[in-house]
């Protein structure tokens, strides 16, 4: 079945979720899992362009926010006595950064929340769940 799962989080409720969720299937099915979070750069005006530079104080907090999710979920699978391994991304968007996660991780499974953003996040900029799916042939297993 599938051998390593993939599961993204932000920290939102749903994330912590899917993380516990994958947990559990990863635990029945004696997979490894690679938990991984996502600093997001902006696409243009001056935040963007500031935010593209790593030793900018907004990336350093993007980063360091990350890094808290990771260790947030990281504690949840304590109990689950998994091999975990993590990754941060910043080369693009969050969905790109999931399906980068899933080529350097070699991830047969991606598990994931169905909405971490807010309400006007979603509607201004999308789901990122759904453009995963547009964009991924690894099977993705989407919980509210």
């Amino acid at each position: 079945m599938f051998k390593h799962i993939l599961l993204p989080t932000d920290g939102s409720e749903a994330s912590v979720r899917a993380v516990e969720k994958g947990a559990e299937l990863a635990k029945i099915l004696g997979a490894e899992v690679t938990l991984m979070s996502a600093v997001e750069r902006f696409s243009g005006g001056a935040v963007g362009l500031a935010h593209r530079d790593v030793g900018h104080p907004l990336h350093q907090a993007a980063r360091e926010a990350a890094l808290f999710c990771l260790s947030e979920a990281q504690a949840l699978l304590v109990k689950y006595d998994l091999k975990v391994n993590q990754l941060v991304l910043h080369d693009g968007s969050v969905h790109q950064c999931i399906l980068e996660a899933v080529e350097r991780s070699g991830a047969d499974l991606i598990v994931m929340g169905s909405h971490g953003a807010g309400a006007l996040e979603r509607l201004l900029v999308g789901s990122q769940t759904q453009r995963v799916l547009a964009h991924t042939r690894t099977p993705v297993l989407v919980l509210r």
